[in-house]
């Protein structure tokens, strides 16, 4: 993405280089999409600038922005919109009901938390919406339509037709598809180059979680300290995982994090962790079906919200490495050199 973003500081950026800005948060589908969306505004003529990376005081305008309990990503959520508010030409908080999925009869919806980001926002900020794009979007759909679906709800509003929007879309596509294949061979290589021996661990989860070091509490730094070799489950590729014993699966993320449950079960010296969040819905049911996956492996759970102390994670972390080491038969540590793909 380097070149077609900006990441927002202290002072307005209404313009990059003559080109208007759009703001959106690095937060919820902002941790997935923004690979999608950075060359798809700079296509357009316009520079996408992103809110930092959460930090305390994000965290903190969000959870007191917040008008009811939610998880702890909707709340941070929260945070990078209203840091965002009269800093940028238009600001982009669109309703995104579903991702993209490769397999026939899946729908790949987001959960509900996602998919009314934009409204929530709005109620719990008071937001004036006429600098706002605020489409309703299903990427889930061919690029024709989710180009029409665009240009009639911003094209009047950015001054483009729906055939630069199409031309932009495909375009965005490829980058992101460049970007998920470069994923894949860091995923390939990080395996290949594991010590003989040595476990390796797979952290499923959602991009909100697994890529913000507030909400995972610098989760890949830990593994690295304790001397547990992982690696985030976007690198590796289990699209043709088979889940047809998990029928009409109706979470876009449930569906690949069971993929990667299920290709971790069946694959000697990888172990799962699971991130979670406190009040995740989706995956008060997904974790029954990602136990049954990991069958008789061991396997860890980890479910964290706002409080920010590592100490218990660590105790936590340090338990499941002991397990992990002699469920796999494993050198000892000293002889490992343990490593992290981010």
């Amino acid at each position: 993405m380097e070149g077609v973003f900006e990441t927002l500081g202290d002072e307005p950026m209404t313009s990059v280089d003559g080109r208007p800005t759009v703001g959106m948060q690095r937060a919820l589908y902002g941790c997935q999409t923004s690979v999608l969306w950075a060359h798809f505004f700079d296509r357009l003529g316009f520079r996408l600038v992103l809110t930092p990376p959460t930090n305390p005081l994000i965290s903190k305008l969000g959870i007191e922005a917040v008008t009811a309990e939610t998880c702890y990503p909707v709340k941070v959520s929260l945070g990078h919109v209203k840091m965002l508010l009269g800093k940028t030409s238009l600001l982009f908080l669109p309703s995104i009901i579903s991702i993209e999925v490769k397999n026939p009869g899946e729908v790949g919806f987001f959960c509900p938390m996602v998919q009314g980001n934009s409204y929530i926002s709005r109620a719990a900020l008071d937001i004036d919406m006429s600098s706002v794009l605020n489409p309703v979007v299903h990427l889930n759909q061919g690029t024709g339509r989710l180009a029409q679906e665009l240009w009639e709800q911003t094209g009047r509003k950015i001054g483009v037709g729906k055939r630069t929007i199409e031309s932009a879309l495909l375009y965005a596509k490829e980058r992101e598809a460049d970007f998920t294949n470069d994923l894949i061979k860091t995923g390939r290589k990080f395996f290949e180059e594991l010590n003989a021996g040595s476990p390796g661990v797979i952290v499923t989860g959602r991009p909100y979680n697994l890529y913000d070091e507030r909400l995972n509490l610098r989760l890949g730094r830990s593994l690295s300290k304790i001397g547990l070799s992982a690696i985030p489950m976007d690198f590796v590729d289990c699209s043709n995982v088979d889940i047809s014993d998990f029928p009409s699966m109706y979470w876009g993320l449930g569906a690949r994090i069971l993929r990667t449950a299920k290709m971790i079960g069946g694959t000697n010296g990888i172990y799962g962790l699971h991130l979670t969040n406190f009040g995740c819905g989706a995956d008060s049911f997904l974790e029954h079906f990602y136990k049954y996956c990991m069958g008789e492996k061991p396997y860890l759970i980890l479910e964290l919200d706002e409080h920010s102390g590592v100490a218990g994670v660590m105790t936590r972390l340090e338990a499941f490495k002991n397990v992990v080491y002699n469920s796999a038969g494993a050198v000892p540590e000293q002889e490992q050199e343990p490593r992290f793909a981010n």
